[in-house]
């Protein structure tokens, strides 16, 4: 038997392996993830799925899609992407992430065609999180694409259950354009012929251009929740959870108490809700389900950091957002927590990517300090560089060594703290967070006992 340590030794050495599949870059087409799912027998084809792309939002609809179908007793595949502290968050049933065994098997059959395709780190992810879902016999899979759609290698689902659209921004321009309607052309290549379509964005230019796309492909019904759902009466507390009253399609549900906030994520809960609607001669989902899901979809599926109260008092708030829309809605909902108006010290890492500029614009109003860091990724900004920008739009800046390091000055403080800018930055900032005794699986929401 495989003792822990020489265990612990042979997943770091696969996940070094996985990890370096990132020197093949991102290579758009499903030549390649079409090729490794035929070795697997392609399991997608038996799956059956909800597909989710969407610039923001796409990750919050598909745990709150898993966290409903758990609580009414389905068992559900969930794969996101990326992870915050560990590869195997990726791929999750009932919450539960795949184990370190499972990704060894699945990785070891796949190494043959890995090595004679030069596949991506994320085609063997999305690979992997196919076949793990078919062998274990899930009643439905929720994925979510990783960037685009069109090219995406989750784009190999032939007959989804429905296709979802979450919201559409500016982000991976280099690969999708800068034109919001030639990204919103690439999300929409997800659609399939004969299966629903939800589109949760509300600018009606693009909605109008998602029904030209729906109608050229010949999908099933398109459901806009501009025209099918509404939401009132909303209220936001300083625990970052709030409450809301909403309609669907004429069904009407009285304060709902959600474990996400914010009105973009009330959103999220109506293109949801709109997708149970449209698949309920499909499945059995009643009212208790779906507020259990809502309340408890932090905990129920693992999915953290989408401005997340980390600690009340004084206030710890991590969030994931990592472009210029994510960073406005945060700053829009702090507000409405109450915290309008209030200053925090920010640990603050972007990759060189982003218009740093503009995300720097949004964030001065509320900095006290920004304590600079780059986390350990190629694709990070030079904290240094950072350090400057912050200098020219007269924010007081810090410059740090490592993430680990922001987090203890900014904790010295004794500031309100948010800690935002990527999904890398999360990462390591959860662990340095950790190793001071401040854990984010404490502020889950866990369902009340019945």
């Amino acid at each position: 038997m495989m003792n822990v340590s020489s265990h612990q030794q042979s997943m770091k050495e696969l996940l070094d392996f996985l990890f370096s599949l990132h020197r093949f870059g991102i290579k758009p087409g499903l030549e390649r993830i079409a090729s490794l799912l035929d070795s697997l027998g392609n399991p997608q084809d038996s799956l059956p799925c909800i597909h989710v792309a969407g610039t923001n939002g796409k990750g919050s609809v598909c745990s709150l899609l898993a966290a409903i179908f758990q609580s009414a007793g389905y068992r559900v595949g969930l794969y996101t992407s990326p992870h915050i502290r560990l590869f195997n968050e990726r791929i999750r049933i009932n919450g539960e992430m795949i184990s370190d065994a499972d990704i060894a098997s699945l990785a070891g059959r796949m190494m043959e065609e890995i090595n004679r395709e030069h596949t991506t780190f994320f085609e063997v992810t999305t690979a992997m999180a196919f076949t793990y879902f078919a062998e274990q016999g899930v009643d439905i899979a929720i994925m979510e694409t990783g960037m685009g759609g069109r090219l995406d290698a989750t784009n190999v689902i032939k007959h989804p259950l429905a296709t979802v659209i979450t919201s559409i921004d500016y982000d991976h321009m280099e690969y999708l354009g800068n034109d919001l309607e030639i990204i919103a052309g690439e999300k929409g290549g997800i659609f399939k012929k004969g299966s629903p379509v939800i589109i949760g964005e509300e600018r009606e230019s693009l909605i109008a251009l998602f029904k030209s796309i729906a109608h050229a492909k010949q999908t099933g019904d398109v459901y806009i929740v501009n025209d099918e759902c509404s939401f009132m009466n909303i209220r936001m507390n300083a625990d970052c959870s709030m409450n809301l009253d909403c309609v669907i399609r004429g069904m009407h549900m009285t304060d709902l108490h959600s474990d996400r906030v914010g009105v973009h994520q009330a959103r999220n809960i109506l293109t949801t809700l709109l997708t149970l609607q449209v698949l309920k001669s499909t499945f059995d989902i009643d009212e208790a389900a779906i507020r259990a899901g809502i309340i408890s979809c932090t905990f129920m599926t693992g999915i953290q950091g989408r401005i997340q109260c980390v600690r009340l008092n004084p206030p710890i708030v991590l969030d994931v957002g990592h472009n210029s829309a994510c960073l406005r809605r945060l700053r829009e909902t702090l507000d409405a927590c109450g915290y309008s108006k209030q200053k925090w010290d920010i640990v603050f890492g972007v990759m060189k990517d982003k218009p740093i500029q503009e995300m720097l614009d949004i964030l001065a109003p509320i900095t006290q300090t920004m304590h600079c860091c780059s986390p350990v990724i190629d694709r990070a900004m030079d904290a240094s560089l950072l350090y400057d920008e912050c200098k020219q739009h007269s924010i007081d800046p810090m410059h740090h060594a490592s993430v680990a390091d922001a987090i203890d000055h900014a904790l010295q403080s004794g500031n309100r703290l948010l800690i935002t800018g990527s999904f890398y930055l999360a990462e390591e900032a959860v662990i340095a967070l950790e190793k001071r005794g401040i854990h984010l699986s404490q502020t889950n929401h866990r369902p009340e006992a019945e």
